[in-house]
């Protein structure tokens, strides 16, 4: 079928996003990973639709997110309209990357209004995502973040008052972010990675919309050179989304990425949260994601109706 294209000025101005704080339902993340995942993203009738063609868990409708006009019956509208597709296509309904709340809601809503039917639900750890207090990462309070702070440290010992954090769009230094990506792109190799080009070419496609998704973030400079960096935009009024931290690979012992983390975070005061996305069942990311102490592990769940 063919999908009406979305448009993100009107999302920004009426997706209701109060209750929103995962990484999927951030318009900036939609925008960056429509290649990626092959999403399809459109509004009807009163909701905002997004279906995603990737893998398992990432293969089917997200949760159906209300307009900001919509009433308690928009979600039973949303899923006629689904079913109503499934049904010109043939296919299986698919649901994926939905919080445990949002399952809540469509079983709810199934049991009410479509006898007979449920969906099967399973859920895959690799695709929670990690939420943090702004305070907390801004601060690093107490034992809990004794090591962090200890990281902090040795980046002071070592570079001591030669280094500078700039926060961006405040300074004009897209320029820098890019050569930190760059940077980071061919020290992994990128050139025989799709996944890392992909990524590298995202972070050019962001700070290219800045004003239309609200992209922030910053460059650390060591020696007067771009070290690192980060990008990051609003999930809701409360909720930030970090979507990219990369550095250059020889500051990477001294805490740069403490360092830029903290840094970064200090400027974030009007957000309560953080969210820095899931680790995609890497090891050392689900490793160094838990030890900054998230304040909610957010589960997704994906499944298939069953009728």
């Amino acid at each position: 079928m063919t999908f009406p294209s979305v448009d993100f000025t009107f999302l920004k101005q009426n997706l209701d996003s109060k209750k929103l704080y995962g990484s999927d339902s951030s318009l900036g993340n939609l925008f960056l990973l429509q290649p990626k995942y092959d999403i399809t993203l459109f509004c009807h009738g009163k909701a905002f639709f997004r279906r995603y063609h990737g893998k398992e868990s990432r293969t089917g409708w997200g949760f159906p997110l209300p307009l900001a006009a919509a009433d308690s019956d928009y979600l039973k509208a949303a899923l006629v309209h689904i079913f109503d597709i499934s049904k010109a296509e043939k296919t299986p309904v698919r649901f994926c990357l939905c919080t445990q709340e949002q399952k809540q809601q469509l079983d709810a809503c199934l049991a009410a209004h479509f006898s007979g039917k449920k969906i099967d639900w399973n859920t895959n750890r690799d695709d929670s995502d990690y939420i943090y207090l702004q305070q907390h990462l801004a601060d690093l309070p107490g034992s809990n973040y004794q090591k962090k702070r200890n990281h902090v440290s040795r980046f002071n010992r070592t570079y001591g008052t030669d280094w500078e954090f700039k926060p961006y769009p405040d300074y004009d230094i897209a320029a820098d972010m890019l050569t930190v990506a760059e940077t980071w792109f061919e020290e992994k190799g990128g050139e025989e990675k799709p996944e890392l080009l992909l990524e590298r070419d995202s972070v050019q496609t962001a700070l290219s919309h800045t004003a239309e998704f609200g992209f922030r973030g910053g460059v650390l400079y060591i020696y007067g050179k771009p070290a690192a960096m980060t990008l990051a935009s609003p999930i809701s009024d409360c909720v930030l989304d970090v979507h990219f931290e990369k550095a250059v690979a020889a500051h990477e012992p001294n805490g740069v990425f403490a360092a830029i983390n903290q840094q970064f975070a200090k400027t974030c005061g009007n957000f309560l949260y953080l969210n820095r996305e899931e680790d995609m069942g890497v090891e050392g990311l689900r490793k160094a994601k838990l030890s900054y102490k998230p304040e909610i592990i957010l589960d997704k769940y994906y499944g298939v109706l069953a009728c």
